[in-house]
């Protein structure tokens, strides 16, 4: 018997570092394509993960770029054969604002090329859902919601539920988040479906034996790595701070952050103030934190905001002892105490978690170890089961 392949549409702005395009590429990577026949859309670039994305995932990119800036310079820059598409998605885009969302159903006529899917999934709220609910033709379309926070107005609160009513479900990367969708959002509340995102285990083990630079980690000191955007809602400016205190009393730091973002500057500049360039270093931006995170001692993750929190449940998966700032994602399986630190989003709730685990070896070697039953939850292959279901759900 022959088996017809189901044809699945995954949208995204981009692959560059970032949790919401890891967790994309991840997913990508443990899709049975014996089942399935899988195209990407992209509209930003292909980004830093390019290469991982398996060979049989067709990738389309739309380089929405093109339409950023003023509206009539962005017109004529693109008023040649090869640009024509992307001026008049421009005034598309801007009739939007006048007639609402769904005047982007009139880009249909651009992506007859990409034909009908089985399912058409939006992995990011925005112009890829927008995009999937009124452009794309396929029998079911499922999106994605990795927020940590609601940031809408009122105004852009009904878009969403306008675009959201296009479709068939919303994946919740966490149930903190479906419950704070729901108190924001007219939805039903069985049209939202809780999918945690992949954590591949073994593809982290092996990339964190990857050789980095000589002498960065010092064994004289307490090497403590943090990983994320360097923005407000990450709360990465709060290491500095903590990191000050931490060395005014007496205890010998080395904190590295690795990421980068608006604040990089500002991080820097507190850095410099301090006098803490011999304990606290920025490293950028890596493909592969896990080589440097193999190292700490502990890590520490200070963010105000986390939809599911993937680095803590990485930095799990190395066995590395946790001090994590209360929010949505990781409060649903970090235990305080038992397999990690929960502690306030403060400097001072940073400070006296790194604390008790230098002053109190007993609780640190407890909690040198990463907790299976916790890292068994996002195992790819129950992950991949859940959304297999879902795909082919009727």
């Amino acid at each position: 018997m022959i088996y017809i392949k189901k044809r699945l549409l995954f949208v995204n702005g981009h692959l560059n570092i970032g949790g919401v395009e890891k967790s994309l590429v991840d997913l990508l990577k443990a899709i049975d394509y014996d089942k399935y026949e899988v195209d990407l859309v992209l509209f930003e670039g292909l980004g830093d993960y390019v290469d991982e994305i398996p060979k049989a995932v067709n990738i389309k990119f739309y380089d929405l770029t093109n339409t950023y800036g003023a509206f009539l310079k962005c017109i004529f820059s693109n008023l040649k054969p090869n640009k024509f598409k992307y001026a008049f998605i421009r005034i598309i885009l801007n009739l939007q604002r006048i007639f609402g969302v769904s005047a982007i159903s009139l880009l249909k006529s651009l992506f007859k090329d990409l034909g009908s899917y089985d399912c058409a999934i939006a992995y990011r709220i925005g112009i890829c859902s927008e995009f999937v609910a009124y452009v794309v033709d396929a029998k079911k379309k499922i999106t994605w919601w990795h927020h940590g926070s609601y940031d809408y107005n009122e105004k852009q609160t009904k878009t969403i539920e306008q675009v959201y009513y296009k479709f068939d479900y919303v994946v919740s990367v966490s149930q903190g988040c479906k419950n704070m969708i729901l108190e924001n959002v007219n939805i039903s509340s069985e049209k939202i479906v809780v999918i945690p995102n992949i954590i591949d285990f073994e593809d982290i083990k092996k990339k964190s034996l990857e050789k980095i630079e000589d002498n960065l980690f010092d064994k004289d000191f307490v090497n403590i790595v943090s990983i994320g955007r360097l923005s407000p809602e990450k709360g990465m400016i709060n290491c500095v701070f903590s990191c000050k205190q931490l060395v005014d009393l007496g205890y010998k730091i080395k904190w590295f952050l690795i990421g980068d973002g608006v604040e990089y500057e500002k991080i820097k500049t507190e850095i410099e103030k301090n006098k803490l360039e011999d304990n606290i270093f920025l490293l950028g931006r890596k493909k592969n934190p896990y080589s440097y995170l193999r190292h700490a001692d502990i890590y520490v993750h200070p963010s105000y905001v986390e939809s599911m929190s993937i680095t803590v449940l990485e930095a799990m998966c190395l066995d590395k002892p946790l001090v994590v700032a209360k929010s949505i994602g990781p409060s649903e399986f970090i235990r305080d105490g038992e397999n990690g630190l929960l502690v306030d989003a403060s400097v001072d709730g940073i400070v006296n978690g790194v604390k008790k685990l230098i002053d109190d070896k007993e609780l640190y070697n407890k909690l040198n170890h990463g907790d299976l039953n916790v890292l068994e939850n996002y195992s790819q292959s129950n992950i991949i089961l859940k959304i297999d279901e879902l795909i082919n759900r009727n």
